[in-house]
């Protein structure tokens, strides 16, 4: 990433709609944090972090959005100051590096009076200064959008109480794997043993017999209800807003998405492929959260028609903000997401991989599959940790079923859905009545079952479409084996019993209270 001298960093309020001193005050204080560190021959890594410091201090008020709280702010100084092996790093360090390179040779040249290198200077030291806003502007997006988003998701499925948890978590811990470890074992870990026992303790599982096999049955849907007692809602946060906007399928910001990846594409080259891929959509659409979005398309634009582009700043230096902002975001999204697995040590690979694969783009839906798949997978946890000593006396399995909302499948009627078609394709939800259970398991065998029954393809479209947005319904199963117990045990009934007692299904008789005489 190379500055140019041509181009002048803008004005604070030209790009985040906020405040910062102007140039001559920026300069003197990053020179009165330099020259004492000169004079006491300060290690270079000092050096650097100190400036830093003072950097973020000083430009803080020109950063949209800059957090308000001091953990969060903690946590973009060390984005900015502490080195990693992170590809995004590396280049945000060299930029990083260069300021005070620059910084000291300006010192020098204004006090040598040479005006036209320290000109020269001043203009790269003050395009160094911009991208590295740029850069902190991405993380503080990027980190801002995470939290508010799990913020939201909190209090629609956990209400009032669990947004107020989150909030504690968010003051006491910085954006790293301890605040993602706390996550786990509040919203999770925590919720799911207090969840068991309350099912448990109000009998809400199903118990039946199928030949050898005792099956204790508990349903997701149940466990889900025990988050919170009513479902709340917050309003959209600023970045929100501003995220909402900037993820519009409109032609106007479709035209300005494109010409920021291509942009990316290019000028984010230097990562690894899959993290490329993996990160780009995001990082494009929080660049385009930026003024610097619209005035690279529009740049862009005058380009392709041989005009002369009417923006403050030459388009080089346009692409060289938007990929400055862009490696901030990437910086925080990555790390922030390999934290997030870290902190599920419980988990196994293919869960790990099965979360990896469901936490893509930065979506309300998104992070809720992900704390769905993370409730579940919490859930069979616990019953397999109780299943641990039993051997193949007892099998945890799960079960799901897409289902379809009454409503919608009812209102297929006027389309040709007979009772009769309705009965081959659906059967009644027990567990929710407003619901229908898919008969079939796989997209083939809905469609062989579409084909015998002979649906027209309209009516076919709308099936379809019902199927793929199918939410599951899930069970736990518990499946003990009475032939695997009697091989273990001559008194099978009372070893059921224990089993069943050990995973709820029967409650353990209350002790006689100490002194208690019996009734004749």
């Amino acid at each position: 990433m190379q500055e140019s001298p041509e181009a002048h960093a803008p004005d604070a309020t030209a790009t985040t709609g906020g405040s910062r001193p102007p140039w001559p005050a920026r300069l003197e204080a990053y020179l009165a944090v330099l020259r004492p560190l000169k004079e006491k021959s300060a290690l270079r890594e000092v050096l650097e972090r100190e400036l830093l410091l003072c950097f973020i201090e000083v430009n803080s008020g020109g950063i949209s959005e800059y957090p308000m709280l001091p953990t969060q702010q903690q946590s973009i100084v060390n984005l900015l100051c502490r080195r990693s092996g992170h590809p995004a790093d590396t280049v945000l360090r060299k930029l990083a590096g260069n300021f005070p390179v620059l910084l000291n040779r300006l010192d020098k040249e204004a006090a040598s009076g040479d005006q036209a290198a320290t000109d020269q200077t001043t203009a790269l030291l003050r395009n160094t200064e911009s991208l590295l806003v740029k850069s902190a502007q991405g993380m503080v997006f990027a980190m801002g959008l995470t939290t508010d988003n799990f913020e939201e998701l909190i209090m629609r499925h956990f209400g009032a109480p669990g947004l107020a948890g989150f909030g504690d978590i968010l003051k006491t811990n910085e954006f790293d794997q301890g605040f993602w470890r706390e996550f786990v074992e509040r919203f999770i870990a925590q919720h799911v043993a207090e969840g068991y026992e309350l099912l448990t303790r109000e009998g809400k599982f199903h118990l039946s017999k199928d030949g050898q096999l005792v099956v204790v049955r508990y349903l997701f849907d149940d466990v889900l209800a025990t988050l919170h007692d009513s479902p709340g809602h917050i309003d959209s946060t600023r970045i929100q807003t501003a995220f909402a906007k900037a993820s519009e399928e409109t032609p106007e910001r479709l035209a300005v998405r494109k010409v920021v990846q291509a942009c990316l594409l290019k000028g984010l080259s230097f990562l690894p492929q899959d993290m490329l891929i993996e990160h780009l959509e995001s990082a494009a659409l929080i660049v385009g959260m930026d003024p610097v979005a619209e005035s690279l398309f529009r740049a862009m634009q005058a380009r392709a028609t041989g005009q002369e582009a009417q923006e403050k700043h030459p388009l080089p230096f346009l692409m060289e903000q938007a990929v400055a902002l862009a490696l901030g975001a990437v910086l925080v999204l990555s790390r922030s997401r390999e934290q997030f697995l870290a902190a599920l040590g419980a988990l196994r690979s293919d869960e790990l991989d099965n979360v990896r694969a469901l936490a893509q783009g930065l979506s309300i839906e998104s992070l809720e599959r992900v704390l769905f798949f993370l409730l579940e997978s919490a859930f069979v946890g616990l019953l397999r940790d109780k299943a641990r000593d039993e051997g193949a006396k007892v099998t945890i399995k799960t079960a799901a079923l897409r289902r379809a909302p009454l409503a919608a499948v009812d209102a297929l009627a006027a389309r040709g859905m007979t009772r009769i078609r309705k009965s081959q394709l659906w059967m009644a939800d027990p567990t929710r009545p407003d619901m229908l259970l898919f008969k079939t398991r796989t997209p083939q065998q809905l469609a062989s079952l579409m084909g015998v029954l002979q649906l027209e393809e309209p009516l076919q479209a709308q099936v379809r479409a019902l199927w793929d947005k199918a939410p599951f319904r899930r069970d736990f199963l518990v499946a003990i084996d009475l032939a695997q117990v009697a091989r273990t045990t001559q008194n099978v009934k009372a070893k059921l019993s224990e089993l069943l007692l050990k995973f709820g299904a029967i409650q353990a008789p209350q002790p006689q209270a100490p002194g208690a005489a019996e009734v004749e």
